[in-house]
């Protein structure tokens, strides 16, 4: 894999210099720009492409979770990392709906942070358990608890499969994979989300954009 570039942007100090501290013990990441307001990420966007944008939607000056969608517009190919504290429900979800394919919270330790990084570049998600959690239940669990749910891209189309009432032999047939396969991908996938059922799976799809519900899909039209 190439170097991956870096845009931080984040404003406490401590928290720049631990990421900072964390990624230059990896040669393939560079930290290339921090940026500490809105004004100068959409600057800096509009003249240089990084791989990976790092943010704290909650902490950067002048900046709104809505304005999230405006660095894919600026930037298309420039992945979206959150890393945030957890305030309230309603915000984790704002910022779900935005797409984001990287969230992670300020209790996450350095494997979760560069297994992040990696999982984007390969184009796949990674919440932090915490997230997830939020999504499924609406509420945060305990702070030791916080571990990564990294979600594949296979794993992605098999869970939109799912949600839209594909049984497994159905979802073998249509990714011409063994029904063992499929069922494997299954059970990894609700270990890795921690649900135990495709009802809460359908809930997860729909909280996460993977899938649009029927009043989504009405309001898009």
């Amino acid at each position: 894999m190439p170097n991956i570039q870096l845009l931080l942007a984040e404003t406490q100090f401590l928290i720049i210099e631990g990421l900072r501290s964390i990624f230059s013990r990896y040669s393939d990441i560079t930290v290339s720009q921090e940026i500490t307001s809105k004004e100068d990420l959409f600057t800096t966007l509009h003249i240089t492409n990084p791989d990976i944008v790092i943010i704290d939607p909650l902490n950067l000056e002048n900046f709104r979770i809505d304005d999230i969608s405006t660095i894919e517009t600026i930037c298309p190919g420039t992945r979206i990392l959150i890393i945030t504290d957890i305030h309230n429900t309603e915000v984790v979800h704002r910022i779900v709906e935005t797409g984001v394919k990287g969230y992670l919270t300020k209790t996450c330790d350095e494997k979760e942070i560069i297994a992040a990084i990696y999982a984007l570049m390969r184009g796949e998600k990674l919440f932090c358990y915490k997230v997830v959690n939020i999504i499924m239940d609406g509420k945060a669990p305990a702070a030791e608890n916080c571990e990564a749910a990294l979600l594949s891209e296979r794993e992605i189309e098999i869970i939109r499969l799912i949600a839209n009432g594909y049984t497994t032999r159905q979802i073998a047939d249509a990714l011409f994979r063994s029904f063992h396969t499929i069922t494997t991908h299954r059970k990894n996938i609700m270990k890795k989300l921690g649900i135990n059922s495709s009802s809460e799976l359908l809930v997860f799809a729909m909280n996460t954009g993977l899938i649009q519900s029927r009043e989504q899909l009405i309001a898009s039209k």
